[in-house]
C-alpha cells in the first residue's frame, strides 16, 4: 500500500512542547497563512504590514512537517521539499531554515514558539535560534530540492504517526512590496517509497 501523509504544522505552547498540531488539509486553500500571529486561522487579521522605511517586516515563522496517516508497505525516506520558483513578487521574500529541527513521534525538541509583535512584525527565526541560517525558499525547485531530515528510528518513516523533521518557513515584506492579498503558492514534498 502507498503511504499517505498529512501536512502539519505546530503552534502555541512552549519551546519543545507545541500547544497545537494542526493538519493543514481542513484550513483552506490557502492551507497556511503567513501573518504576524502564532495561530492556524486563515483570515486577514494581523497581516504583515509594508514598512514605510527601514528593515522588512517579518511573519511569525511556521514549522511544517509530514506525518504518516497510512504507512507504506516497507518505508519512506529521502524526503525533499521544493517550490515552483515563482515567489510572491517584488518586495516579498520567503525564507527556509538551513536545518530541519528535530520532530518525531517521541519528541518535539526542535519546536520553538513563534514570537514577535502581533500586527507589526515577527522575530527572525535565525535570531530566535530556530535555525542557524536561512535561504531563499524559492531557490529550491524540483531540479534542486531541499532535503528534509528524519529523526525517527533508522531515519525512515514506516508506521502511522511517524513524522519528518520540521521545515521552518518565514516571510519578509520590504518597503517595495505592493499592498493586497497575494495569489496562493504551492510547496511540494517528494520522497522515496518502497
Amino acid at each position: 500500500m502507498a503511504a499517505v501523509f498529512k501536512v502539519m504544522y505546530d503552534f502555541g505552547g512552549t519551546d519543545g512542547t507545541p500547544g497545537t498540531e494542526q493538519d493543514t488539509a481542513g484550513l483552506g486553500p490557502p492551507n497556511v497563512r503567513f501573518k504576524t500571529e502564532d495561530d492556524a486561522t486563515i483570515d486577514t487579521a494581523n497581516p504583515i504590514p509594508i514598512p514605510s522605511s527601514g528593515a522588512a517586516n517579518l511573519s511569525y515563522w511556521k514549522q511544517v512537517y509530514l506525518e504518516v496517516s497510512e504507512p507504506p508497505d516497507t518505508q519512506v525516506d529521502n524526503i525533499k521539499i521544493y517550490t515552483d520558483a515563482s515567489g510572491f513578487g517584488t518586495g516579498i521574500s520567503t525564507f527556509v531554515g538551513d536545518e530541519t529541527p528535530t520532530k518525531n513521534s517521541g519528541a518535539d525538541t526542535g519546536y520553538k514558539v513563534a514570537t514577535g509583535t502581533a500586527g507589526v512584525t515577527g522575530t527572525s527565526m535565525v535570531s530566535a535560534g530556530v535555525v542557524t541560517g536561512s535561504a531563499d525558499f524559492y531557490s529550491f525547485t524540483s531540479a534542486a530540492a531541499k532535503t528534509v531530515s528524519i529523526s525517527e528510528a533508522g531515519a525512515i518513516l514506516n508506521a502511522t504517526g511517524e513524522m519528518s523533521n520540521y521545515v521552518a518557513l518565514q516571510v519578509a515584506v520590504a518597503t517595495t512590496a505592493s499592498p493586497g492579498d497575494l495569489a496562493n503558492e504551492t510547496i511540494t514534498f517528494q520522497y522515496d517509497e518502497i
